[in-house]
């Protein structure tokens, strides 16, 4: 009995084992592959050389479910594959003495074939205090750093350690405390390489060598599609190693600061079961950041497994013989197919079924048959829903037809921000002030009127127009955009949301249109416009007087208008017959303090001003 060939197959793609650290391994595999025996294991069957000792040697596990992993001498996995051979994701390892091995660096693929980096302690930020007037500075211990600490962030002293070890807070002989927040870095790979990465987000510093706790990603709006998954299909893969010798641990999330989210429960929930002592309903206790860390997660019998066809161009998620979702690979719409939720909806419309022979997509009134291949593991067979009506596609949104996008732009269409001091580019800096912009609007009394057939125009505000859209039933809402990519991602949002809510004819009083080719949609006249001025304008005068004239003259009298310009745009409102409600720095925006609270370093426009408009008539 030979090894698997999918592993042979798999060693051989120059994209499998990239890491220096990884090279011994992958030669030594290649050259003594073929003589490697099997032998039963609780898991599937382990690979190795007869005369080797499996626990301290190069090994292969292939698992009941045709997966596939490769072990270094330290214990660690290197590789992990589908029964395919694709490569899912990969470590590198330093082994420590009488220590858990220590992890470099991680990679791992996206459903779409993006590589994803995983960096421990990739994002370090370093506080200094000067505590030496301090009466007694000299006798504070570690302990009491701790009890001070919890104290300032609500946290137990126990928590504040269990992040904070002697490498992260120390005191020197001068009364300096130096505080370093670490954080593991998680960022986008071009062309899967390390060398030339760009920071996505980050999250909790994590044990990668005994996995211990379960961590929140922050800035998870600036994610990739398919992060999440991908990331704790790494954990739950860790954390299996370490526990095949053993009764499993239980997990408990833990953050600094804590962010519970729905998302973070539902992505938690897929790979751990939550358990409550007394069957309480764990969701609200998960959601309160003071008893978030009461639930406790233990692993999942029937968490997915990625299989990815190269040949079709496509990635089948499964779980518990039923296909979960698939990614068609070189599809620009850039939305999985997934089964119909509980209620009937399904998102973007992209609906999965299986029957006994293939796998059923269906995208409107679109339908797709994909042939069942027996190592997918298939067995539980799903009908799709009624096609619906024409309304039911958000295409429709676009009544010009769809911008033309590549899959990478499209994938794309997310918030990114610079790990250090360079300034946040404008679309990374709309979701920071939205939520500022809409508290301040639905104060006013005349967003409580009645709101049918009202005219909203939204300009420029790409990365956010779908929090906008459809805020107030019965708007008639027109979106120019600037950047396709968004606009796509924006206006699914849009119909995601009608949908959920069973409100798919509103969307007939909604369009997305490009700014470039309908600069006459300033030829009607709106109740409420959002201006975005792109922060190239800011020193063209002649621009920023032409753009206010027109916003101005499209207004209706008494309308609302919510801008975000630069300053000096106050002295040119009165003219225009506008009246200023709100004026604030948009670097003043609670959103900006969240996101300097995990990059304290995030630079934004200071001369990005957020303005609350109302017009009057002229004198």
């Amino acid at each position: 009995m030979s090894p698997p060939v999918r592993i042979s197959s798999a060693l051989a793609h120059p994209d499998a084992l990239v890491f220096p650290e990884n090279q011994t391994a992958a030669g030594f595999l290649k050259d003594h592959l073929e003589r490697f025996a099997p032998s039963p294991h609780s898991s599937g069957t382990r690979w190795c050389l007869p005369e080797d000792d499996p626990l301290t040697a190069f090994h292969l596990l292939e698992s009941s479910t045709g997966h596939a992993i490769l072990y270094g001498h330290h214990r660690q996995r290197i590789l992990y594959t589908d029964p395919g051979g694709s490569a899912l994701h990969e470590c590198a390892w330093e082994a420590q003495n009488d220590q858990p091995a220590r992890l470099l660096r991680a990679r791992v693929q996206l459903d779409w074939g993006q590589w994803v980096g995983v960096e421990p302690a990739g994002l370090v930020n370093v506080a200094r205090f000067d505590i030496s007037r301090k009466p007694g500075w000299q006798r504070l211990t570690k302990q009491d750093f701790h009890r001070m600490a919890s104290q300032a962030m609500g946290l137990t002293a126990e928590d504040v350690a269990f992040f904070y070890d002697e490498e992260s807070l120390n005191l020197d002989s001068q009364g300096i405390v130096t505080v370093r927040n670490r954080k593991d870095a998680l960022s986008i790979l071009e062309g899967g390489r390390f060398d030339q990465r760009r920071f996505m987000a980050c999250m909790g510093a994590m044990h990668w060598g005994r996995i211990d706790f379960l961590p929140v990603v922050e800035l998870f709006q600036s994610l990739l599609p398919g992060t999440g998954n991908a990331i704790f299909e790494l954990i739950r893969g860790l954390y299996d190693d370490q526990n095949m010798e053993s009764a499993p641990r239980p997990l408990r999330y833990k953050g600094i600061p804590t962010y519970p989210s729905p998302q973070a429960f539902q992505l938690f929930s897929t790979y751990f079961q939550p358990d409550v002592a007394g069957r309480m309903d764990p969701f609200p206790l998960f959601m309160d950041p003071k008893t978030a860390g009461q639930v406790v997660w233990h692993p999942r019998r029937d968490y997915p497994r990625r299989y990815i066809d190269l040949e079709q161009r496509l990635c089948l998620t499964v779980s518990d013989g039923a296909a979960r979702k698939v990614t068609v690979r070189d599809d620009a719409v850039a939305m999985p197919y997934t089964r119909p939720k509980k209620e009937g909806f399904v998102p973007g419309g992209r609906a999965l079924g299986a029957d006994k022979k293939s796998l059923l997509l269906q995208d409107g009134d679109r339908q797709l048959e994909i042939p069942l291949r027996p190592e997918w593991g298939v067995t539980v067979e799903s009908s799709l829903p009624a096609i619906g009506q024409p309304e039911q596609n958000w295409r429709t949104l676009f009544p010009d037809g769809l911008p033309s996008l590549d899959v990478v732009q499209a994938y794309s269409a997310v918030p990114m921000y610079p790990a250090g001091d360079a300034m946040v580019d404008e679309l990374a800096t709309q979701p920071l002030v939205i939520e500022h912009a809409m508290e301040h609007l639905d104060r006013l009394p005349q967003m409580g009127a009645g709101t049918a057939g009202r005219a909203l125009l939204i300009d420029g505000w790409d990365a956010v127009s779908a929090e906008i859209v459809g805020s107030q039933a019965g708007e008639v809402s027109t979106v120019l955009y600037r950047d396709p990519a968004f606009a796509q991602r924006q206006a699914q949002r849009v119909w995601d949301h009608a949908a959920a809510a069973s409100r798919l004819s509103d969307l007939r009083r909604v369009s997305f249109v490009s700014a470039e080719r309908h600069g006459d949609a300033y030829g009607q006249v709106y109740h409420v416009i959002f201006f975005w001025f792109p922060f190239a304008d800011y020193r063209r005068p002649e621009v920023l007087e032409q753009c206010l004239h027109a916003l101005a003259t499209a207004l209706s009298e008494r309308g609302l208008a919510v801008m975000v310009g630069p300053a000096r745009l106050a002295q040119a409102f009165s003219c225009a017959s506008l009246r200023v409600l709100v004026s604030n720095r948009a670097a003043d925006a609670p959103g900006v303090g969240r996101l300097r609270a995990i990059l304290p370093k995030a630079q934004i426009n200071p001369d990005a001003t957020l303005f609350l408009l109302e017009k009057h008539p002229a004198a």
